[in-house]
């Protein structure tokens, strides 16, 4: 029966923790998803590129999410089990209070499995990945360049036309006007054309066409125009990209041995190297937060008494703790990052919200004073509904 009773919990605890994960999760990919949408257009990026920022930067916003999800599926299921009267049929059985907990520190155990994964891996390399991916967009000139039907201008003095792009990747009706020098234009102007990206640099090829450049005569205030036809032409692109490459890279996108031993030669790592420290200790004590949020849920729900008015109050003040357990929890890390003596504090408040929800659930003084915080609150009108 406790095997049955364990997997029941567990799974009925999963369902709306993946539902709650999932909607969260969207909620904050679009917001980030959107930040990056603007610089794909301009640059003239695709759909595809578009979608692998976007799941590159899912990590990051899973990592946000899984803790909150997991309290409000674990609310919201609790309340379900309170409310269908099967926690009460549980403990009329002989049930314990920690036996309905197990099934739900399970659900717990498998979020910190997940978010340290996050956190020790998946989440840097995915920010670093992101990283490098925005710097090449960026670089990216012949993409910016080449947009159909419109003129840019990548630097100053330069200007390109193309009036079609073919569904095989070629490029028709091209104009390139090149005054970088006062005084001493070039056109170039071509039929068809094509973009070919070689280990050099990025190249536009032009077939059909003619140069016409403008040159002073000598000692005399006049012009000659000069006119070039050409079957095949090549102009080089890779000018005007950077090539600069990524090698400081910010806390985030860290693993953790560069947060608590950065090289001798990092640079960014010497000059901020308690910040990246208080950067790992965030990493690692957010494994305690989803037990932290399931053990506020458990000691917020499991010992409730009947109450025909629901436990909306319950829940809202078990909600309030969690919120200022983690706001301090981010206060602390700030702290941290400048004052190296607040470090234990960031692993000693999760643990201390355990305890006092632990003592809460095995029935001990905090129970007693949670149940007459619990009465005061069922007593509040806008709390009271319908008899």
């Amino acid at each position: 029966m406790f095997i049955v009773l364990t997997r029941y919990i567990f799974w009925q605890s999963a369902g709306p923790f993946l539902m709650a994960t999932g909607v969260l999760t969207g909620i904050i990919w679009l917001t980030q998803a959107l930040k990056m949408l603007d610089l794909l257009i301009t640059q003239g990026q695709t759909l595809v590129t578009f979608f692998q920022l976007s799941l590159l930067a899912l990590p990051s916003a899973v990592n946000t999410v899984l803790p909150i999800a997991l309290f409000c599926a674990l609310l919201y299921k609790l309340n379900n089990l309170i409310t269908d009267s099967l926690l009460v049929l549980m403990f009329s059985a002989g049930v314990s209070r920690w036996a309905v907990a197990l099934p739900v520190m399970m659900l717990a155990a498998v979020t910190v499995v997940i978010v340290l994964v996050l956190n020790l891996y998946l989440m840097p390399a995915g920010m670093r990945e992101l990283r490098a991916k925005l710097f090449e967009i960026r670089g990216d000139i012949a993409t910016s360049l080449v947009r159909e039907g419109a003129f840019t201008n990548p630097v100053s003095g330069l200007t390109v036309y193309v009036r079609s792009r073919t569904p095989e990747g070629g490029i028709r009706g091209i104009l390139v006007h090149d005054e970088r020098v006062p005084g001493l234009p070039v056109t170039y102007m071509a039929e068809t054309g094509e973009l070919v990206r070689s280990p050099e640099g990025a190249r536009l090829v032009m077939y059909n066409g003619n140069i016409e450049r403008v040159s002073r005569v000598a000692n005399k205030n006049q012009s000659l125009v000069s006119l070039l036809y050409f079957d095949k032409y090549t102009y080089d692109l890779s000018q005007y990209g950077t090539s600069q490459p990524v090698t400081e890279y910010e806390a985030r996108e860290r693993y953790m041995g560069e947060l608590f031993s950065p090289a001798s030669n990092d640079i960014y790592g010497q000059q901020f190297k308690q910040r990246l420290r208080a950067e790992g200790h965030d990493r690692l004590v957010a494994a305690l937060y989803p037990i932290m949020f399931a053990m506020i849920a458990l000691a917020c729900l499991l010992p409730a008494p009947f109450n025909r008015r629901g436990y909306t109050m319950r829940i809202a003040i078990g909600a309030t703790a969690a919120v200022i357990a983690r706001v301090i929890g981010f206060g602390l890390i700030n702290v941290a990052a400048s004052q190296p003596a607040a470090i234990p504090l960031i692993y000693l408040l999760p643990l201390a919200v355990c305890a006092i929800s632990a003592a809460i659930i095995a029935g001990t003084k905090f129970d007693a004073l949670w149940r007459q915080i619990a009465a005061w609150a069922d007593r509040l009108p806008l709390v009271g509904g319908a008899r």
